[in-house]
């Protein structure tokens, strides 16, 4: 498994969003487009996924300082 630091995460979130931003203009605001839906699905799952390695690192942060 491929591990990514928080900031990685970040700048990938970023990256998608970017490119979300611009297939929404190509396809005219049609928010219903399939290719529109699939890649705003994967900017959801990759934002939960670094919002629980957030949670993970803020954890392991408090245990290291106990």
């Amino acid at each position: 498994m491929d591990i990514l630091t928080l900031a990685e995460r970040e700048q990938e979130i970023e990256t998608v969003r970017v490119l979300l931003h611009r297939l929404v203009e190509q396809k005219v605001g049609d928010f219903a487009d399939t290719e529109v839906a699939e890649l705003s699905r994967h900017l959801d799952q990759l934002i939960v996924e670094y919002e629980m390695a957030s949670v993970r690192q803020l954890q392991k942060d408090k245990l290291v300082s106990a």
